[in-house]
């Protein structure tokens, strides 16, 4: 859902500093000097001292829009009065914020404003609360400034991967965004030719405000950050409507305090320009984490057994493996990870919370137990896809003291999955109660190992924060993703990593891939361009996949750096095909870093750290991986990928003719083969051309091939 607010301020962006008065309270360092208004809390600008440029000027003093309530009703603001009380020392300024309606003290808080290096930090907290008057949020205006006649004047969003908002071309209006399943983290930038801003906050809770305005005949692009303290309704937009508090001991308060922090850079990256590249690897440098080394020769696939109700769908545990063994014949038994759907009860979605029955119409407890061993021996680990969030009444385990409340002071619904209606476990009094001898009693019982999904831990509407509005044990999002980690760190000493639903940044580092970051079509502004932000940052960091609108803009997941996978059924499995046009060429990106990115008009050209270089142009869904050493071993659905140095797999999805270029190190031409392969992985020779090293045969469409250099 995206959600709009308007912001009633004055801001510009000027080359040149206005005279400071003693109204004005001035911070500096080597590197920067920023001005602040005395009479409220409001940076009026900032200099970067390299330049003598002044980046934000803030004449309107736009201090913070602060709301609150009396019990669960709002204020009337005339009836309101703020005051701010400024002090200096420590290289800090304190703004003392006391709030008073009808002549009664209601609120109070400080902002604490501190300049280290290239950073402004904010800082929200010390919250006093008066009788019957609680704080919600504090919304604090003109974080970050750009003018549209600033050359290059660009502002960078998060959402579906990435946009850049063109100042002079963008529609007016406001976006507000928290972390959910399109918005994986809240920072944003603004720069021009001279310098980039970047705005964060290590808050899950807060919000991120962009806004594009206008005035004094010039456009203006803006961030401010909205900083939580209390909710008073509850939006899980999946599953109903907005429910409000109507009961002010419902009011969840999400944290004490937090921070937002103004971070400024110039060229980061040193190659002659700025652009929202430099921000990303800016950003990057303070993600903690590395990919894990487990899926780097991997496939991701999930593999749906059955569904309640619906029996000709079931694939058996012994079907899987058949499946298994003859994609091995073809493959020399090629590593993948199996998370299977539906294993237990009666089909997915169902049992949660308890996994102690398998699923009988699949082949049962004993044929479960095979399939996992069996598929070792052909370097496939089948392990689950499991559920710590949603419970259902009529199942083992229903426990309603550790199901999240509403503002309402009722259990809190999720969805109702085929037909049953579920309701959200509240993650940190699970983990404490009972979630934590549910994982241990999971991995007793079954001999998964390596590798477990757990759904929608870091995904769904929400990016996998949970609310739970009780007064008598509440819990936010920070409080709730204690308990998921502690739930993941669970299986971590029994030498598993979990992977998870859609991508979300604060659970980098601690799960080793995700399903999905979403990549859809949204228009936010008028004019905005798409940009893989969200894999730039990341793909150096961790392993994902990719979720698109269109299966037309298949080019973009190689584009995005996604990690192969495949969501198979009985219609629908993991080919040996797919394998080789898909996984094959994206496991030589896994884990690698993207250094530069460039586009020409609809061409689009991603160059990794090492030199691989990807080019796509989703328009003509064109697409190629070139290796650093100049091989191209995939373009425009037809692959030539290495599984061994002098062994390549081939395939074109359409069939015709296939031509690529032979390594370098295949110097003797007349040892090389080209085979067909079998089902049963048994090879056909076949004739082939060799032209200038340019290598060329027929194939039929969507067939696998083994190109082999005979030492």
């Amino acid at each position: 859902m995206l959600i709009f607010v308007t912001i009633m301020f004055a801001i510009y962006w000027s080359p040149a500093s206005q005279p400071l008065t003693t109204d004005t309270i001035t911070l500096e360092n080597d590197d920067l000097r920023i001005v602040l208004s005395r009479e409220r809390p409001a940076i009026l600008e900032y200099q970067v001292k390299a330049k003598e440029w002044i980046i934000l000027e803030n004449p309107g003093s736009s201090g913070p829009v602060i709301s609150f309530l009396q019990g669960a009703l709002p204020v009337m603001r005339n009836r309101t009065v703020t005051t701010f009380e400024a002090s200096l020392a420590n290289n800090q300024v304190v703004y003392h914020t006391k709030i008073t309606y009808e002549n009664k003290p209601a609120v109070e808080f400080d902002l604490v404003y501190r300049l280290n290096g290239k950073s402004v930090t904010i800082t929200f907290r010390n919250v006093v609360e008066f009788k019957n008057f609680y704080l919600l949020n504090v919304q604090l205006a003109g974080l970050l400034t750009i003018r549209s006649d600033e050359s290059h004047a660009k502002m960078i969003i998060p959402a579906d991967a990435g946009r850049m908002i063109d100042i002079e071309k963008a529609s007016l209006k406001s976006y507000e965004y928290d972390i959910d399943w399109l918005n994986p983290i809240l920072t944003g930038f603004a720069y021009n030719s001279e310098v980039l801003g970047m705005i964060d906050t290590k808050s899950i809770e807060n919000h991120t405000i962009v806004s594009v305005s206008e005035g004094r005949d010039k456009r203006y692009g803006s961030f401010s950050m909205r900083m939580m303290h209390r909710l008073n309704e509850y939006n899980l937009h999946e599953f109903g409507t907005i429910i409000p508090v109507t009961d002010p001991k419902y009011l969840l308060k999400v944290q004490d305090s937090c921070s937002v922090t103004v971070t400024f850079t110039r060229d980061y990256d040193g190659d002659g320009e700025i652009s929202w590249v430099d921000g990303a690897k800016l950003f990057r440098e303070g993600v903690k984490a590395v990919p894990n080394p487990y899926y780097r020769d991997k496939s991701f696939i999930r593999i749906f057994l059955s569904r309640r109700g619906s029996k000709n769908e079931n694939l058996t545990f012994d079907e899987v493996l058949e499946r298994i063994k003859e994609f091995a014949a073809q493959t020399d038994s090629a590593a993948y990870v199996v998370y299977l759907l539906g294993w237990q009860y009666s089909g997915h979605d169902t049992g949660y919370p308890a996994v102690d029955k398998v699923n009988d119409d699949l082949g049962g407890y004993d044929r479960l137990v095979n399939l996992i061993n069996e598929a070792k021996k052909y370097n496939v680990n089948v392990t689950f896809y499991d559920n710590y969030d949603d419970s259902y009444p009529k199942n083992p385990g229903w426990d309603p003291d550790v199901i999240c409340m509403d503002p309402n002071g009722n259990i809190m619904r999720g969805g109702a999955w085929d037909g049953e209606q579920s309701y959200l476990i509240s993650s940190y009094k699970y983990a404490v109660k009972s979630g934590l001898e549910r994982v241990r009693f999971t991995l007793d019982r079954y001999p998964v190992k390596e590798a477990y999904f757990i759904d929608v831990l870091a995904g769904g509407y929400k990016g996998g924060r949970k609310y739970d509005f009780n007064p008598k044990s509440p819990a936010g999002a920070i409080k709730n993703l204690e308990g998921k980690l502690m739930l993941v760190n669970e299986f971590n000493k029994r030498g598993i990593d979990v992977a998870t639903e859609d991508f979300t940044g604060f659970f980098v580092g601690h799960v080793g891939t995700f399903g999905d970051i979403c990549a859809f079509d949204n228009i936010y502004f008028y004019g905005e361009e798409q940009i893989p932000l969200i894999p730039f940052i990341y793909h150096g960091k961790t392993s994902f996949g990719l979720k698109t609108t269109s299966q037309s803009f298949y080019p973009r997941t190689f584009l995005y750096g996604q990690r192969a996978q495949k969501l198979a059924n009985r219609r629908s499995p993991f080919r040996v095909s797919e394998y080789i046009l898909d996984a094959l060429p994206k496991q030589k990106l896994y884990g690698k870093t993207m250094d530069s990115y460039e586009r020409y008009g609809d061409l689009e050209r991603v160059t990794y750290e090492d030199g691989i270089v990807v080019e796509a142009n989703i328009a003509t869904g064109k697409y190629s991986v070139k290796m650093a050493d100049g091989l191209v071993i995939a373009k425009d659905n037809t692959a030539f990928a290495p599984i061994e140095e002098n062994v390549f797999l081939a395939c074109s999805r359409d069939g015709g003719t296939l031509s690529y270029r032979i390594p370098d190190t295949w110097k003797n031409t007349e040892k090389i083969r080209v085979y067909s392969v079998n089902n049963d992985g048994s090879l056909k020779n076949i004739q082939y051309n060799l032209d200038d090293r340019l290598l060329k045969f027929i194939t039929e469409p969507g067939a696998p091939y083994r190109v082999v250099f005979e030492y």
